[in-house]
Order: structure tokens, then C-alpha cells, then sequence
């Protein structure tokens, strides 16, 4: 039995039995409740003092709105029928290779280092009691602002958790794709060009289901209709949900313009606000002549050629189409691979290689016409 099961064995009378992912994973998420729960009594001492000001003559301090309210308890951070908030596209640098790690050991050190900051915070917030009027004014001020800071990274730690739980538990499901994958992440760090595009390759050939079909009526415009079956509600998310991935999934070649139109199907909602379900045993609800966009995922993902699970939290327009282009049938032109840490559970390794591409670079690629005849050639140049 690993130390840590047998330590916490001794402490309560039970044995864990649980992976050692899953363990680690518990610990690091009762660290960042507890820090949750001590910004929200920051939160609730700042707001007081910041009310009780006088008015100043020449000083005009902020307010806390309501979208700096404190984040909702952990019960309800994921779900079905939660809903992410969809961010505007953003331009972004475009660095030729970059490698990103997660892990709970990573995640614990954001934690204990957002820890440090809220500690010195609250040091100053309690000096500012004592504080002449001018004083208190400007450090609350600043406290004000440190608090949005707080609050933000708090947001970010969370998608952390999230994103690690998810990916974590895949690995643990499915070591054996996994393993293979690490292979490929070794390969494409090692420099050698013909390995990395022979990969690139393999991982870029779409799976296009047979529900996307190719309109050549308008002269000099090819457009890819995309049926999508979905069971959220909200009319307002699902325009601005169409309008993002309409917006990127755009290219032209000379005079010719390419681009998707999805066309939303409504479905009835088969489960409950907030319920906590197998998502790609949900997906097999809908009907099979269309792509799916639903809810329920506890980090937002795709099954190629399938769905679209959404999660909460902020979701960039650009990862969005990200997705969209799992549904299109392309695989993911990154390479997630991953290390063993024992006890702490496993380190997730993802490499990027080919930013130009969105299948490659959810944050900084671009729809190119590639993409486009790739989705031809795979429905037989129709």
C-alpha cells in the first residue's frame, strides 16, 4: 500500500483504496477549498470597510461590482446545463514550439503561492483599520484591486483542478494510448524533422462524418453545412456560440471563399441542472445524423466527429472552434503525453509544434484552407 494511503489508513480506521491520482487529487482540491473559503471572508471584510468610507474630497475609490462576487460553493462548479461564458477572439503570439506541463504538484505550488499573496493582503487590510482617512482610502484602494487579481487567478486554479481530474482519470482509463502518445511527445522533441512530420500527418488526416455536406450553388463560395444536435436552452449562448465558430472557421484561396454554417437542432434536456453524468453515454441520446453540443463535462472536450461537451468557466471563442474542428473529424494536431509521479499522480505533458494551425494550437492557430480541402477530399471531392 503507498505511504500516503497507509497514513491516512491509520488516521481514520479505513483504507483508501482509490488511485493514487485520485487521492492526490482530493487533497489538492480541499487545499484550494479552504483558500476559496478564506478569500470569500476577505472579500466580505473588504466589502464592509470599503462601504463604511466617507466620501473624500479628490478620491474616488472603487466599487466592487457584482461580477466580483465570491465563486459559487464546489457543488455546483460542473454539471449538466452549466453553462462557460464564451470570451471574444483575442489576438495571440504565435512562438514556434511550446510545451505545457500539469500536475497536482504544479497545481499545489499556484496554490500555496496565491496562498502567500492573500496572507499579505489580509496583513494590510487590517492595518488599513487604524489608517488615517487619506491612508485607508488609497489601501483600500489597492486591496480593491488585488481582490479582482485574487479572484481571477482563484478562477484560473480552479480550470486547473478541473482540467487535471479530467485528464488524470483518461490516462488511468486508457494507459495504453497514453504510453503511445508519450512516445510521440519524445519523438517530436527530438528535433528530427522527418519523425515530427510524419506524426503531424497522421494526427492531421480527418475522420469527416457523412452528416456534413459541401454547397457549391454560390459562385466562387464552397460551404460546409454542419447539422448539430444540442439540448441547451439558452438562445442567447447558442448565437453567440454559432457566431464564434462561424466567425473562425473561414478561409479563402485566391477567389474563392470557404466556410461553415451550422444549423442548431433542439433536443428536450434527458437529465437534471446540475447532475453529474457519463457524457459520451449521454451523447449516444441524440440522433446519430448530426453532431452533438451539450453539457455536463467537468473540462469542455470533443469525441471527433461526434460532440462537444462544455464545461463551466470561461471558454475562449477560439478554443470553441477548436472543438468545432474535433466535430469536423480532425484529432488534436498537439501531443499529450505524460510522466508517472507515483504517489502525486501523473504529470500531464502537452508539446505544440505547428501554431498556424487551430488543430494545433487551440490558443493561437487559424482556420486555413487546408482544412477545408482536407474535409473535401474525405467526403470524396464532393
Amino acid at each position: 500500500m503507498p505511504i500516503l494511503a497507509l497514513v491516512l489508513s491509520l488516521q481514520t480506521g479505513q483504507i483508501d483504496e482509490r488511485p493514487a491520482y485520485a487521492r492526490e487529487g482530493d487533497r489538492i482540491e480541499q487545499e484550494f477549498l479552504a483558500h476559496r473559503d478564506r478569500l470569500i471572508s476577505f472579500f466580505t471584510t473588504l466589502r464592509v470597510l470599503l462601504d463604511e468610507q466617507p466620501l473624500i474630497p479628490g478620491i474616488t475609490l472603487p466599487r466592487l461590482q457584482s461580477q466580483d462576487a465570491p465563486p459559487p460553493s464546489a457543488g455546483v462548479r460542473f454539471g449538466y446545463g452549466v453553462l462557460p461564458r464564451i470570451l471574444d477572439n483575442a489576438n495571440a503570439g504565435s512562438p514556434p514550439v511550446s510545451v505545457f506541463s500539469y500536475s497536482w504538484p504544479i497545481t499545489d505550488g499556484y496554490i500555496a503561492g496565491e496562498r502567500t499573496k492573500l496572507e499579505l493582503a489580509e496583513a494590510r487590510l487590517h492595518s488599513a483599520m487604524n489608517a488615517s482617512s487619506d491612508e485607508k482610502a488609497k489601501v483600500i484602494a489597492d486591496l480593491v484591486a488585488e481582490y479582482r487579481n485574487l479572484l481571477n487567478n482563484q478562477r484560473t486554479i480552479d480550470q486547473y483542478i478541473q482540467y487535471n481530474q479530467f485528464w488524470q482519470r483518461s490516462i488511468a482509463q486508457d494507459r495504453v494510448r497514453f504510453d503511445q502518445l508519450t512516445k510521440a511527445y519524445d519523438l517530436m522533441k527530438s528535433d528530427d524533422p522527418d519523425v515530427a512530420q510524419a506524426i503531424r500527418e497522421v494526427l492531421g488526416k480527418p475522420s469527416v462524418p457523412s452528416f456534413i455536406t459541401v454547397d457549391h450553388s454560390i459562385p466562387g463560395r464552397i460551404v460546409m453545412r454542419v447539422p448539430v444536435y444540442t439540448d441547451i436552452e439558452d438562445q442567447e449562448f447558442l448565437a453567440k456560440a454559432k457566431r464564434s465558430i462561424e466567425e473562425l472557421w473561414q478561409a479563402r484561396d485566391g477567389e474563392t471563399s470557404y466556410c461553415v454554417e451550422i444549423d442548431f437542432r433542439r433536443v428536450p434536456p434527458n437529465a437534471q441542472p446540475g447532475d453529474h453524468i457519463d457524457v459520451r453515454a449521454h451523447a449516444e441520446h441524440f440522433p446519430e445524423d448530426g453532431a452533438v453540443l451539450t453539457t455536463g463535462a467537468q473540462t469542455t472536450h470533443s469525441f471527433v466527429g461526434r460532440y462537444i461537451a462544455l464545461a463551466p468557466g470561461d471558454l475562449p471563442a477560439r478554443t470553441l472552434a477548436h472543438e468545432f474542428g474535433h466535430v469536423l473529424g480532425f484529432r488534436d494536431g498537439y501531443i499529450r503525453g505524460y510522466r508517472d509521479l507515483g504517489e502525486l499522480g501523473f504529470e500531464i505533458l502537452e508539446l505544440t509544434s505547428v501554431f498556424d494551425d487551430i488543430m494545433s494550437a487551440p490558443r493561437e492557430g487559424h482556420v486555413q484552407v487546408a482544412h477545408f480541402k482536407l474535409i473535401m477530399d474525405a467526403l470524396g471531392g464532393k
